[in-house]
């Protein structure tokens, strides 16, 4: 039986869809695709085709296999930072490039391209920055490059960490800034928050939201071969983007009526980072995971793929915080059993966990 054009039209931009999703890991399977979609694999071959014609993707050899990309068009641009406006790059030379971006997409872009261009532009100590804008049939990516210090050297040293790593456990903590006489700390955690991936590169860290990707969980890694200095963003925003950015405002607010940022949450594996057994049993771990937090008024921490917690660090993120401070509700998200029953041996209330 022959699909009507609408449903080969849906089964066309599913296909689109699934190859831009997965354009890093290149897992796309043409049987897996078919199976889902209930069409045959001769069809999505067929289709596959059809848009290599129309130069909307392009087939891959990899190994003994064929994958396939999104043909991507890209802009490369480089300024001085010095003087540099982000609203005017943003207007002059960036948005001219995004004629067919859906209007919820292009204010999320227009909001993270602007706050970390601005953050390069005020805290990089940099001489110049360069901008990459690629567009294909289902996202815009920003890479935005500077070569000043390196954003975790420079939190690390402004806030006197021990290591450069932790640096990377407060910017997922959100409220951080090292102007704080021009800045709130909000542009990179917002940025991160709204878009559909992100993330940061610098001093051979990464700090990654691959939301877009199958994961929400915000990770940290090291690598070695850094190809350049300062620090490099990476932003993806999807066509299809849902959530307008009021509403991602919304999701950090105690207020409803305002944009207070009263809320915040990270994930607790980001305090020990690279470990692949990684422990959470002392009090002095469980004060860095703390560090700032006073600042918001509820804090939900992600225990996901975290076995087990110490007394101590239990005792101290669930009971001496809540003491010294009364304004600020601790809650526990996605626990383990064995991490459900120490929270529980130390404080016994239900109501701390989601």
């Amino acid at each position: 039986m022959s699909l009507t054009h609408t449903i080969r039209n849906s089964i066309i931009d599913a296909l689109v869809y699934e190859i831009g999703r997965d354009e890093y890991n290149h897992d796309f399977s043409v049987s897996n695709f078919a199976k889902t979609h209930q069409v045959t694999t001769q069809s999505v071959y067929r289709y596959l085709r059809s848009l290599e014609s129309e130069n909307k993707i392009v087939k891959i050899k990899k190994g003994n296999r064929n994958t396939y990309e999104l043909v991507e068009n890209l802009t490369y641009l480089s300024f001085p930072i010095e003087k540099l406006v982000e609203d005017i790059v943003w207007s002059r030379s960036v948005k001219p490039l995004l004629n067919n971006v859906p209007e919820t997409a292009l204010r999320i872009c227009n909001y993270a391209f602007c706050e970390m261009l601005n953050n390069a532009i005020d805290h990089s100590e940099g001489t110049e920055v360069g901008i990459t804008v690629g567009v294909n049939a289902v996202r815009v990516a920003f890479d935005i490059v500077d070569n000043g210090v390196g954003i975790f050297t420079k939190i690390a040293s402004a806030m006197n960490l021990e290591e450069k790593r932790f640096a990377v456990l407060e910017l997922a903590k959100g409220k951080l800034t090292t102007a704080p006489e021009r800045h709130t700390g909000e542009g990179i955690f917002f940025s991160a928050k709204a878009s559909d991936y992100f993330s940061i590169i610098s001093d051979n860290f990464i700090f990654e939201v691959p939301g877009l990707y199958g994961s929400e969980i915000e990770k940290m890694s090291q690598f070695k071969g850094h190809p350049f200095g300062g620090t490099a963003v990476f932003i993806h925003v999807l066509f299809n983007h849902r959530m307008p950015l009021s509403e991602v405002f919304d999701q950090y607010t105690s207020d409803p009526d305002g944009y207070g940022f009263t809320k915040t949450t990270f994930h607790v594996l980001l305090l020990e980072h690279g470990d692949p057994n990684p422990t959470f049993v002392s009090r002095s771990q469980a004060k860095r995971l703390l560090a700032r937090l006073e600042k918001f008024e509820r804090i939900e921490l992600d225990f996901s793929g975290i076995e087990e917690i110490g007394q101590g660090f239990a005792d101290e993120v669930f009971r001496v915080f809540g003491l010294q401070h009364p304004n600020s509700k601790i809650v526990a998200a996605k626990c383990s059993k064995s991490v459900a029953k120490m929270i529980k041996h130390i404080i016994g209330d239900d109501s701390l966990f989601v």
